[in-house]
């Protein structure tokens, strides 16, 4: 099956005699109907208008309390208490306490790297971490005090 698609013009009078010929209607009203562009109203807003206005309205972050993680709870508390001792290290050892106080073990590699950008801890290779020379001496300073 083709479908074909055909525009044309015609004048009304034509097209209501044929109509009238085809067709038995009796009483039949024609109203003209004009299509009128859309009156101008308010001018629709740039894009950079739009961007630069939802910029504006950004939310600010939380700041937090202190500086850096917190070193004497959860996690961190639990990979500070194996490091305290100043020896080097493996991760794998760090994962035992890890478990038995409910958390991942799978989450000390990154949260050691978390303390090594925070200059808490350092790699030492050969995958052995020790707390930096730094930490050792806040944690000298801490037990004296």
């Amino acid at each position: 099956m083709i479908k074909y698609k055909i525009g044309f013009t015609v004048p009304a009078e034509v097209l209501f005699g044929m109509i009238a010929k085809f067709l038995p209607i009796e009483d039949l009203a024609v109203e003209e109907i004009v299509d009128h562009p859309p009156a101008p109203g308010k001018p629709l807003p740039k894009i950079a208008q739009m961007v630069s206005h939802a910029s504006k309205h950004k939310l600010k972050r939380a700041k937090r309390a202190g500086k850096g993680p917190n070193l004497k709870e959860g996690i961190n508390g639990i990979l500070m208490s194996v490091l305290e001792d100043g020896a080097p290290h493996r991760a794998f050892e760090m994962e035992k306490p890890l478990k038995a106080a409910g958390f991942s073990p799978n989450s000390v590699g990154s949260r050691l790297q978390n303390l090594r950008n925070h200059g808490v801890v350092q790699m030492l290779g050969d995958g052995k971490w020790r707390l930096t020379q730094v930490e050792v001496k806040k944690q000298v300073s801490e037990m004296v005090a």
